[in-house]
């Protein structure tokens, strides 16, 4: 009897036989393996500060000033870790891998150059950045919350230049590190929880925050530590004699800082125009945007980690064919996946909500206010991720000026959208506007990737 064969489509028989062995499938799975687990960290953390705080004034002052710190971290991360990754893999491709590692330190020391100069900017700004940011505090509440800025110094200098090194061991392909690290931010505030017992404060999460982030800031300096040259010589060397693409690195960054403080900014907008409705919406907002990282942390996230080197290696290679087609493939499944969470997210929003956090001073009305704004805020989340997947393109393609463009487009239409819906839906009307301008700007940016993919083709 004949052997019968089945044919399959050529690139899902190419999927098939690769499996897990390939690199980005493989390195998709590790990521977004870790990345569960620090999930479920970051949601043991969140269980236990909703019933100690719930959304009383000290949780309000501390997300609001920690989203400040935040914003400030991943600007700088969306400017100089950005334009560092493709300079990176070209660096390695050109001139080997000591030169490029040498790229990494003095990026690195630009890096802390200026998470210094931020923090002490937003320190002496504290009292006047607070005041006007929260109309709706009361001046104990405002007081309160220029203090925990200043505790929360040490976490925009530690948490920032993790990003930095995080990206460099990412664009080395080595994403064990670089994806279990930040865990140990949740973990070090549910350590001070612990220790704090009943006398739990906004202090409580500051403390553990700064811990954890200095524990995490210290791992990646011993994995980096353990893979450059322990040479004293090729130290001087990175100190005293700059690289050529160093000045790349910097001149491309200008853009990407440009950009990211665009739409880095729509959180801290959204932020700031919840603290002008009810007490607790700031809190009830965060609460909501913590349930849907969970599902873009598996997806976006892990997408954007492991795709991004290898966009850049397409790039460099002028591979500009498999460039869009590992776009369309990689967008098409992360979002395939993402589907069915969204829509369980929305159709089941009171019983998560109440399942994660309602216990202790978090209670039933708190429960309908988060899962009101959850109902909405779950759209944003395939829309997302193709924006994300697509925004890992335009910079490998290096299109900064575009995508600043997009950003400053949606930071303008966020804060309209925002105080034309803030008003009839409180803060779901927030939530709203996040989807409507995550959805016109996932579409402009595949538009802007596939537009400068035919023009390099054009020119090939």
């Amino acid at each position: 009897m004949p052997e019968v064969r089945i044919a399959l489509p050529s690139p899902l028989r190419a999927l098939l036989s690769k499996g897990a062995g390939s690199a980005m499938v493989s390195g998709f799975l590790l990521v977004a393996m870790l990345t569960v687990v620090g999930k479920i960290v970051a949601f043991v953390k969140d269980a236990v500060v909703a019933a100690k705080l719930g959304t009383a004034d000290d949780l309000d002052a501390f997300m609001l000033v920690f989203g400040f710190f935040s914003f400030a971290a991943t600007v700088l991360a969306g400017g100089l870790p950005e334009a560092f990754v493709p300079s990176y893999a070209e660096w390695r491709e050109r001139r080997g891998q000591r030169r490029a590692d040498r790229l990494g330190v003095q990026v690195a020391v630009w890096h802390l150059a200026a998470l210094a100069v931020c923090g002490a900017a937003l320190t002496l700004a504290a009292p006047s950045l607070i005041a006007w940011a929260t109309p709706g505090f009361n001046p104990a509440k405002q007081a309160l919350a220029v203090r925990l800025q200043q505790g929360l110094l040490p976490f925009l200098l530690c948490f920032g230049l993790a990003h930095h090194l995080s990206a460099w061991l990412r664009a080395g392909k080595s994403f064990l590190l670089a994806t279990s690290a930040p865990m140990l931010v949740p973990l070090g505030i549910v350590i001070a929880l612990v220790v704090d017992g009943a006398e739990v404060s906004a202090w409580t999460l500051v403390h553990g925050t700064v811990w954890g982030s200095v524990a995490h800031l210290l791992v990646l300096l011993a994995a980096h530590a353990r893979r450059l040259p322990r040479s004293l010589a090729w130290w001087r060397c990175c100190l005293r004699h700059w690289e050529p693409g160093l000045r790349k690195v910097l001149r491309n960054a200008a853009p990407f800082l440009l950009g990211g403080v665009a739409f880095g900014s729509t959180a801290v907008v959204d932020q700031t125009m919840a603290a002008w409705l009810s007490a607790g919406s700031v809190a009830v907002l965060g609460y909501s945007d913590k349930l849907c990282a969970v599902v873009l942390a598996v997806t976006a996230g892990p997408a954007a980690d492991v795709l991004f080197p290898h966009f850049s290696e397409l790039v460099a290679r002028r591979d500009w064919a498999g460039l869009r087609r590992r776009l369309f493939t990689s967008a098409g499944l992360i979002v395939g996946a993402a589907l069915p969470m969204t829509f369980f997210l929305c159709l089941f929003a009171p019983w998560i909500v109440s399942t994660m956090f309602e216990r202790g001073a978090f209670g039933p009305q708190d429960t309908l206010r988060v899962a009101e704004v959850l109902r909405f805020a779950a759209f944003q989340i395939p829309f997302y991720i193709l924006g994300t997947v697509a925004a890992r393109v335009a910079v490998s393609l290096q299109a900064a000026r575009l995508m600043l463009v997009i950003a400053f487009s949606a930071l303008v239409l966020n804060a309209t959208l925002n105080w034309a819906l803030m008003g009839p839906l409180g803060a779901a009307g927030i939530a709203l506007s996040t989807v409507i301008v995550h959805t016109l700007c996932a579409f402009a940016t595949c538009g802007v990737c596939l537009s400068l993919i035919r023009r390099k083709e054009a020119l090939a």
